[in-house]
């Protein structure tokens, strides 16, 4: 089972690195999606030997609130301010790809030399869950968008999860919940304030409009 749990660490990085690369802010959403439906399967993969409900149940939370509810938040976000790219990124797509290279590598380096107490259930967990962090951070400092910071403040919470189920056993399951609310809550926030700034761009023009008008009949 060792090998599904690599490959399913590498491709949470993959996805965290195409995320910084990509330039359209729907693309990004639906890797992030692919992400946490990868990350979801980790509980049940890590404890496949010993499978028990609480895995069952916390597999199941990841998947239905970040890889379906979140994604669809963003998305009604996004249609309602008619945001489809982002507009000028304060690091360029091919920079982003190096630098990101970089984070990755220096993960693994980093993480070469920590030792964890207790078993891993794989060696590529501690570097991976480092560098979707650094990489998620990476692209909330370098987006512009606050719909594209948003997407890396998540993509950088998925890599602490991937973190905090090396810890699985020495974890409540209601800080683990506690964990997902959090997310939940601030994505439904960050919707209904984009929604409002855009109420109010669409407000302003018709206020301009009455103004002059006024200032006309004067």
């Amino acid at each position: 089972m060792t090998i599904w749990i690599d490959a399913a660490c590498i491709l949470v990085v993959f996805f965290s690195l195409s995320i910084l690369a990509a330039y359209r802010i729907g693309g990004m959403i639906q890797m992030f999606a692919v992400q946490s439906l990868v990350l979801s399967f980790m509980p049940v993969l890590m404890h496949s030997h010993a499978l028990s409900l609480r895995d069952i149940l916390l597999s199941l939370g990841t998947m239905v609130l970040k890889a379906v509810l979140v994604p669809y938040i963003l998305f009604w976000a996004i249609r309602h301010v008619s945001m489809r790219s982002e507009v000028k990124p304060i690091i360029g797509i091919g920079s982003s790809i190096v630098c990101g290279a970089l984070l990755i590598a220096g993960s693994f380096w980093v993480s070469s030399s920590v030792t964890f107490p207790g078993k891993i259930a794989s060696d590529l967990v501690i570097p991976c869950s480092l560098a979707t962090v650094l990489l998620g951070f990476m692209i909330m400092v370098t987006r512009t968008r606050a719909v594209t910071q948003v997407v890396g403040y998540l993509v950088m919470e998925n890599g602490i999860f991937l973190f905090a189920l090396s810890l699985f056993d020495a974890m409540p399951i209601l800080i683990e919940m506690g964990i997902l609310l959090d997310i939940f809550a601030a994505v439904f926030i960050m919707a209904i304030v984009v929604n409002h700034i855009n109420e109010e761009f669409e407000r302003s023009p018709a206020a301009v409009k009455r103004w002059s008008k006024m200032g006309e009949s004067i």
